[in-house]
């Protein structure tokens, strides 16, 4: 049995990155930066979700010599890098220092342990914040110039990355996830926090929302790194933008919601809170070489809030139970 080792399990994508590889058959390992039950609200919930279908294990990736015992111990086939330090990561407040201890310094130690004990390689979360801003679908192979501190400390770790994987010859995969959305997602996230209100019937206060963005099912996104583990057969350094292809206007995705959930229009407040500053008009990705390296494709839209919705009301069932 292949092992794999799943950085930031609690956080949302991560979480569904961890059971998923459990399910699929992998020997897996969940790392958190702090005990299990030290975690409450949405962390908890997540961790409980989880379960016990993986290992876990207690380790600050800060901490060098702890991630150099760890990897040397355990010696996965595969490691999935998705901790990252991402308070306020959209506010021109973010702590450039506090992301760089985490998102980028610790990858040094990873991959020269991963190196010595054998290895299939390595994931790397990216995101599309490494872009510069545009109108266009983004690609692999822009130049970027992200105006954003987060950006610029994610964009610092794909670099990284690309460096020591040539350095130690650790096949690497840089997945860019545009916005992801789906069950276990934070509760003051835009989504969660209308489908919350409008289940209740309470009117929802919004911006205008005619921003476009690229949102994805976290059940394609799992999928989508499920073949990523595949393709590091193929060896090297490559990026892969993990994302619909498709700019959709976030008032007409709320409007699907709604709609969805047979909830009347006029609880949705567009325009009583201002967008936030700075906010580009149009973000989106293309995901031609995903569909054509990898053989992956992501479902529609109308699906993904099909599903989120089904699977985020058995949650909140159990919760009440």
């Amino acid at each position: 049995m292949k092992t794999a080792v799943v950085t930031g399990a609690s956080s949302f994508v991560g979480c569904h990155l961890a059971r998923e590889f459990a399910l699929k058959g992998w020997a897996a390992t969940a790392t958190l930066s702090k005990p299990r039950d030290a975690y409450d609200g949405i962390q908890a919930e997540r961790l409980k979700w989880i379960g016990e279908s993986v290992s876990w294990r207690v380790l600050d990736l800060r901490d060098e010599k702890a991630v150099r015992e760890f990897i040397a111990h355990l010696k996965p086939d595969l490691w999935i890098h998705h901790a990252g330090y991402a308070v306020n990561y959209g506010s021109l407040d973010y702590d450039l220092c506090a992301g760089r201890a985490v998102n980028v310094e610790p990858l040094a130690c990873i991959y020269e342990e991963l190196a010595k004990v054998g290895h299939s390689g390595v994931i790397v979360t990216g995101s599309s914040m490494e872009y510069s801003d545009t109108d266009k679908a983004c690609r692999e192979t822009d130049e970027c110039k992200p105006t954003t501190p987060y950006g610029r400390s994610k964009l610092e770790e794909t670099e990284t990355a690309q460096e020591l994987s040539k350095r130690h010859g650790v096949p690497t995969r840089v997945a860019r996830l545009f916005i992801p959305f789906g069950p276990l997602d934070a509760p003051a996230k835009v989504l969660p926090y209308v489908v919350e209100n409008l289940r209740n019937g309470n009117t929802v206060d919004l911006s205008p929302c005619t921003q476009r963005r690229d949102f994805l099912y976290v059940g394609d996104v799992v999928k989508a790194y499920g073949l990523l583990a595949d393709d590091l057969q193929r060896g090297a350094f490559e990026i892969f933008n993990v994302c619909s292809g498709e700019a959709v206007a976030v008032r007409s995705l709320i409007e699907m919601i709604a709609d969805r959930l047979g909830a009347p229009h006029d609880l949705l407040g567009f325009g009583k809170r201002p967008m936030r500053p700075g906010e580009p008009p149009v973000s989106y990705g293309s995901c031609e070489k995903a569909q054509k390296t990898l053989g992956w494709h992501p479902g529609t839209l109308d699906e993904g809030v099909a599903d989120f919705l089904r699977v985020e009301a058995g949650h909140a069932a159990g919760a009440r139970r």
